[in-house]
């Protein structure tokens, strides 16, 4: 599981000035949330030297409608340094978007600018990017991640350790196997590493709070088997267990409880999808959910082609 995002931004400045003194104290996260409370005033964040506002460029759409879009300036000593601009969000005068200073990636002199912000819609979507400086502090990219389902969410540090992450569910897992309601993905973590997000769901040190996951989802079995869209919670089900090493186990309970008369899912774009949102090659279609299911989780890598979860012993 080594997917990156993507990077958007390059250096703003070709002949960058000497860079300003690297903040001495402690990086101290902070967050401002834009919302109806606060409506369209500017919010400012700064640490030391570092300033970060958020503003909103209303306008009107060519049906008419109110847009708004978040924009944060950045200043380093009074000298703008970069931008992060949002997801604009249409047909209403109330902002939602997030502001945070937080410290991303311990490899550069100074905290990370992230905007969080929210496009309306039922289930989308959610635009997180971040304005991150090289090692010598002195040239600024801009690194996006997203769009994903979802309102504003701010990086969190779950584990306690000082290391900062942003939180989110693997959104691969939405209607493949049921409706929405009834998808259950597993949790997807990103890191920041230089002028990327990593995905590190898979790494040991945070077991902890997939196994949280597992802990919630525990009840579901005790349940009537009526179905209920079971195949989509037993997907996140599956994986969430592989994330954990116990890959074997949760195939073993899968298949105790799937759902043999739902079709969904069985039919893949097993070569992905283009820039243009068509399959990149002809769809597949399996026989069954397990078979289905087994091919979604070699594609998304939970699964490898050896027929191994992630550190276990292939499945029976």
């Amino acid at each position: 599981m080594a997917t990156t995002a993507t990077t958007l931004g390059i250096a703003l400045l070709s002949t960058p000035p000497a860079p300003a003194a690297p903040i001495n104290a402690p990086i101290r996260t902070q967050v401002r949330t834009a919302d109806a409370e606060t409506g369209l005033r500017p919010l400012e964040l700064r640490q030391g030297p570092l300033v970060a506002v958020l503003q909103h460029e209303r306008r009107r759409d060519p049906d008419g409608l109110v847009a708004l879009q978040p924009i944060v300036v950045v200043r380093l000593d009074g000298r703008e340094v970069g931008r992060l601009k949002g997801a604009v969000k249409i047909g209403s005068d109330r902002p939602m978007a997030l502001l945070q200073l937080v410290e991303l990636d311990p490899a550069n002199p100074w905290p990370e600018v992230l905007l969080s912000s929210f496009s309306g819609g039922a289930h989308c979507c959610n635009d997180t990017r971040v304005l991150t400086s090289d090692a010598s502090g002195s040239r600024w990219h801009v690194v996006a991640l997203g769009p994903f389902n979802g309102v504003v969410r701010a990086a969190t540090d779950p584990l306690g350790s000082g290391r900062w992450v942003v939180v989110d569910l693997d959104n691969r897992f939405l209607y493949e196997f049921s409706s929405y309601a009834g998808s259950r993905p597993p949790l997807r973590i990103w890191q920041l590493s230089g002028q990327r997000f990593e995905d590190v769901s898979h790494q040991s040190v945070f077991a902890p709070l997939h196994r949280r996951v597992l802990e919630e989802m525990a009840p579901w079995f005790d349940q009537p088997r009526d179905g209920g869209e079971a195949n989509g919670f037993l997907a996140g089900y599956v994986a969430t267990k592989a994330l954990v090493g116990e890959f074997a186990d949760g195939w073993r309970r899968m298949l105790g409880r799937y759902d043999r008369s739902s079709d969904l899912g069985l039919r893949q774009c097993a070569a992905g999808l283009g820039s243009d949102g068509r399959c990149r090659g002809a769809d597949v279609e399996y026989a069954s959910y397990p078979e289905a299911l087994r091919a979604f989780l070699l594609r998304t890598g939970y699964l490898s082609p050896g027929g191994r979860g992630l550190g276990e012993a292939p499945a029976p």
